[in-house]
This record gives structure tokens, sequence and C-alpha cells, in this order.
């Protein structure tokens, strides 16, 4: 079995339908965990995000959902492996099923976006990677439901959706409070967006845009910074 390492756990992404990236270790770095108790990862995979928020947030129960089986499975053997195992949790369940009495403290998700594209092959990853599984409307409605009120969703969507999310979100009273773009490199179009949304309203948030390579094509230093913590050669 092939493992990720990563600075205190490891990941192995054999059987899962989307594999360890960049934009998972983005957003679990990049989100804020203040006065975070009780956390649900959405489309869980492997458990990277759900993982990487154990190592940040010393005192948080973390719940994964993940549709996939294969996927649940790789996810049951990285949290047995993880310092921090007796504060995670995978469930193998569709989050529209998922009708808990508790509310979470964040939600966070890297979910299923590529909408309208052509669908590879491979169905597990196919499900994983386009939303003809899980549609953005079912996931905002997931999310409305099951976020405490003065709780936080943060999100990894692609930069041409971001208008789609933005009046989605709006039809779920889920309100942006920062926001990050990223690209590839300096001379790069923008690829993803990292939102993080409220169910309070705030017509001003803080909006940064960063690059994960420099002109040398090497890592920025932004986001060597951003995730020294977990990347072994940071």
């Amino acid at each position: 079995m092939k493992f990720f390492t990563f600075k205190q756990f490891r990941i192995t992404d054999n059987r899962s339908a989307m594999k360890v990236g960049t934009d998972s270790v983005i957003l679990a770095s990049w989100v804020q965990t203040a006065n975070t108790k009780t956390v649900l990862d959405i489309g869980c995979g492997s458990g990277l995000l759900s993982i990487m928020l154990a190592q940040r947030i010393s005192d948080a129960n973390i719940l994964g959902v993940e549709i996939d089986a294969n996927s649940a499975k790789d996810c049951h053997v990285n949290i047995e492996n993880a310092p921090w195992n007796e504060r995670l949790k995978v469930l193998h369940i569709d989050i529209r099923d998922y009708n808990p009495k508790e509310k979470f403290d964040l939600i966070i998700s890297n979910p299923p976006f590529f909408a309208n594209s052509l669908l590879p092959p491979e169905d597990a990853r196919a499900r994983a990677r386009h939303d003809s599984e899980l549609r953005l409307d079912d996931l905002l409605n997931s999310v409305s439901r099951l976020l405490d009120r003065e709780g936080v969703f943060a999100i990894v969507f692609p930069y041409l959706r971001e208008e789609e999310l933005l009046s989605e979100a709006k039809k779920h009273s889920l309100f942006p409070s920062r926001v990050l773009h990223t690209k590839n490199k300096p001379d790069a179009v923008l690829k993803r967006i990292f939102i993080e949304f409220r169910k309070q309203s705030d017509a001003q948030y803080e909006e940064e845009i960063m690059e994960i390579r420099n002109k040398q094509n090497v890592y920025s230093d932004a986001y060597k910074e951003l995730t020294k913590d977990f990347y072994l050669n940071f």
C-alpha cells in the first residue's frame, strides 16, 4: 500500500476516486478554525481534510461523510493510522440521508464540481469529480440544515463557477465572509476559489489572491508559508 507522507501523518488514496492534491491541502490550511469544536467533512474521500483539521484543532471532533465505498475504506485506514484517531470518524453514507441532532461549528468540502463537462470513463472518479451524484443545490441544502447558526462553511470551487456558487449559496442564506483566489503561476489565469460562508450577511469581506508556484516554477513563498505545518520539505 502506497502512502503520501506529511509531517505528522500519512495518507493512502489507492482506492479513492480522487487523489491527494493541492486543493484540499490549501483548503484545510487556509480555513479559520477559532472556536471550532465540531467539524463535518462532506465528501471526505481519503480523509485528508479531516486529518489535517484534526492536527490543527486539538480539541475538535471531526466527522467525514463519504458516499463512495472504496474512498470510505481508505479514509478508515488513514483515520486508524492518524495520531488523533479518537477524535476522527467516517460514515459511508449519502449526506442527503444524514440527519443528526447536533449542528456543526465548521463544515468543509472539496466537492464534485465539473458540471456539464465530459465525464471520465471511471465511474467512481466520475462521481467524485462531477456534480451528477451530488448537485450544488443538494450540497448547499445539506450545509444550511447542518451548520450551526454561528458556524462557518468552507469550500473550494472552480473560479469560472464563482458567480454560480455565490448565487446558489445566497438562496440557502449562506453569505461569503472570506475569499481566496488561486492561480497556478503568476502569468496564469485564476483557477480556484476558496470561500468561507456564514449564515449572517456581511457586505464587506476579506479577499486575497495566491500564486501556488512562482516564475521559477517552484512553490511560492505564500504557498509554503500557508502549508508549512504539513509538508515534509517545507
